[in-house]
């Protein structure tokens, strides 16, 4: 493709935008397509609808610059772009089966036109494995469909950094099953990575295996070290130590390896249902993802345990939690442990009140329906235990004199070691 030529991106969340963004640097005219009119609205004015501060910054200079516009999904659009990126979700995340109508549509529409040049989609959101097998089937359909080139381009991002990731990523993996359209798409990224960008290529499911297969790795990493602090708690053992001890032997390393509340977010839980899922005919179970998962919800579950046995019956007790966010600095609540374990605790009877600095525009979490506080002395007032849900670093900061004032119990639970222990332990505070 020329520079000049007009994308499609289908999906304006955090990977739509965040390719969208950066492919308008590299001077393409680039579309992006969203159902919602609010959020329509919002970023044709350069407003982003979430926390991400570099997107935000390169979202407004391609509004400004005419590079980006942002439209509701209609017929004509699919059918005038020789391009498709589709970063949407293609499983309901509550059963995990298909949504398969969008992909339907998405599908009729680029494959009832015909075009000097084949139109190629690229399918860069996450899917289950062997979605490209059903996606090309749904195209075939198509008067026109059997022409189009279909690749697998997944994404790779960390919410807080994602338009740094696209700009700057670590590798770019293109999976299709002709080899013309691997091609196309090598040739597309040679021109906006310099040459030492590894380009790994492959078959469509091969492709899809790499990102539901990297996800997964990470994922036990993090279920490994925490089941590693779970019995250092519950021992008094010197978690920094095991930590370091482990982490310093380079085929380990340090990243993706501290402990917190489990890990959340809307990618590796996701992404450990997904690669087990059934749908396009898989039958291997990865049982390294069920692993991940198991560990995970005991995290929380063992945290919970080890209140009541401190603190008592949970109900009618007031349980401060700071931080809702499922990792730091952010403002995604999707997948969240500390949300979960919110409701855990609700379910127990407690009183369950919820600050986070990032969500203050908000008085409600979506998930579960959980009201916010206003502010962290509201928050702590009256609490028989203080739980830091997530690190965020405003947090390390907190007093523990003030906090002493306002909490019933002196009873605090910061699995991500972010409050300094011995000064809060010096104003009576106990760790569990």
């Amino acid at each position: 493709m020329k520079a000049d030529d007009s994308i499609l991106v289908v999906g304006a969340g955090f990977v739509g935008l965040a390719t969208a963004a950066f492919l308008a640097t590299k001077d393409h005219q680039v579309t992006v397509v969203e159902k919602n009119p609010l959020i329509i609205e919002s970023l044709n004015n350069g407003r982003l609808h979430f926390r991400e501060p570099a997107l935000a910054v390169k979202l407004k200079s391609a509004v400004t610059k005419n590079r980006l516009t942002v439209v509701p999904p209609s017929k004509e659009r699919y059918q005038n772009t020789s391009m498709v990126i589709v970063a949407i979700d293609s499983a309901d995340r509550k059963t995990w089966k298909m949504k398969l109508a969008a992909f339907e549509r998405m599908a009729e529409w680029i494959g009832s036109e015909k075009r000097r040049q084949p139109a190629i989609v690229v399918l860069k959101s996450t899917n289950i494995l062997g979605f490209s097998r059903l996606f090309r089937a749904l195209l075939d359909k198509a008067p026109h469909g059997r022409s189009v080139q279909l690749v697998v381009n997944p994404e790779f991002l960390r919410e807080g950094t994602a338009y740094e990731d696209t700009a700057r990523p670590w590798r770019v993996v293109v999976g299709a099953d002709e080899p013309k359209a691997r091609q196309r798409m090598v040739r597309f990224y040679r021109q906006m990575y310099p040459k030492s960008m590894p380009i790994v290529t492959t078959d469509c499911e091969s492709a899809e295996l790499i990102k539901l297969g990297a996800n997964l790795y990470l994922s036990h990493r993090l279920a490994f070290i925490h089941e590693m602090a779970e019995y250092a708690n519950d021992r008094g053992l010197d978690i920094d130590a095991i930590q370091q001890g482990i982490s310093l032997d380079p085929r380990v390393g340090g990243e993706y390896f501290e402990p917190g509340l489990g890990f959340g977010g809307s990618c590796l839980p996701k992404d450990c249902y997904l690669i087990n899922s059934r749908e396009a005919g898989n039958t291997f179970n990865f049982l390294t993802a069920d692993t991940a998962l198991e560990i995970n919800e005991r995290v929380l579950s063992h945290l919970v345990a080890t209140l009541q046995n401190r603190i008592g019956k949970l109900k009618g007790k007031k349980i401060a939690i700071l931080g809702a966010a499922f990792k730091p600095e952010c403002d995604d609540t999707r997948g969240s442990q500390a949300v979960k374990l919110a409701l855990m605790l609700r379910r127990r009877g407690a009183a369950v009140s919820i600050f986070d600095p990032y969500l203050k525009h908000a008085e409600r979490i979506v998930e579960g329906n959980l009201p916010l506080s206003p502010d962290v002395d509201q928050t702590l007032s009256g609490a028989h235990a203080l739980i830091i849900g997530t690190a965020h670093k405003k947090f390390a900061g907190l007093r523990p004199s003030k906090a002493a004032e306002l909490v019933k119990r002196q009873c605090v639970a910061d699995r991500f070691r972010l409050l300094n222990r011995s000064n809060w332990e010096s104003k009576g505070f106990e760790f569990v």
